[in-house]
C-alpha cells in the first residue's frame, strides 16, 4: 500500500487545532484586506445642514458646493417673512455674498396676522443656466396658513459676484394642505 502525504490521517485533537488555526488565519487575512481597502479608498466626510429657530426667527446652513465647504447661512425672520443670507469668502474670512428674499410675498401672507413658517435645506445638483452656477443646496420654506412649500435656489458665490446682493429664485412649490386658518 502506497502512503500519500496529503491523505494522512490526522489525529482528532490536531484536526480541531488545524481548523481553528485556519479560521483565525482567514479572519486575520480579512481584517488586513479590509484595512488596506479603507486606507486606499477616499474617505467621504460626514456633513449635515443645520437648522435651528424659534417663533421669531429660524436659521439654517446650506451647502454651496458639492463638497459642502463652504456653506451659506440664512436667517428667516418669522415676523416679517424676510429671508436673508450670507456666504463667507474663504480668502478673506468675511461675508462677501448676500442674499435677500421676501418669502411673505410668495406665500401672500399679507392678510395673515401671524404667519407660521418652517425652513429646512437639502442638497441638489442643479444645472447652470445663463452662466450662473447654482449653489449645491436648496432652501425649502413651508407656511401653515397657505399650506404650501416653496423651493428656492440661489447662485453659488464666485469672484464675479463678490459684494453683491443676489435674490433667491423660486424653483417650484407644492400644496401640502389646504389653507389653514389660524
Amino acid at each position: 500500500m502506497v502512503s500519500m502525504p496529503c491523505c494522512r490521517a490526522i489525529p482528532e485533537g490536531n484536526l480541531m487545532k488545524t481548523q481553528f488555526l485556519r479560521s483565525v488565519g482567514i479572519f486575520c487575512a480579512g481584517v488586513v484586506a479590509a484595512t488596506a481597502a479603507l486606507t486606499v479608498l477616499p474617505q467621504r466626510q460626514a456633513q449635515a445642514p443645520v437648522a435651528n429657530g424659534n417663533d421669531k426667527f429660524s436659521m439654517i446652513t446650506v451647502p454651496l458646493q458639492e463638497t459642502g465647504v463652504p456653506e451659506g447661512v440664512f436667517v428667516l425672520n418669522n415676523l416679517t417673512g424676510m429671508l436673508v443670507g450670507g456666504a463667507i469668502n474663504e480668502s478673506t474670512s468675511k461675508f462677501a455674498n448676500r442674499y435677500v428674499h421676501n418669502v411673505a410675498a410668495d406665500f401672500q401672507t399679507g392678510n395673515t396676522p401671524d404667519p407660521r413658517y418652517a425652513i429646512v435645506t437639502g442638497p441638489a445638483n442643479l444645472r447652470s443656466s445663463g452662466g450662473v452656477q447654482p449653489a449645491f443646496g436648496i432652501i425649502y420654506v413651508a407656511e401653515l396658513s397657505s399650506g404650501r412649500v416653496i423651493a428656492y435656489g440661489f447662485p453659488r458665490p464666485t469672484n464675479r459676484n463678490v459684494g453683491s446682493t443676489s435674490p433667491l429664485v423660486i424653483l417650484d412649490f407644492f400644496q401640502f394642505a389646504e389653507g389653514v386658518g389660524q
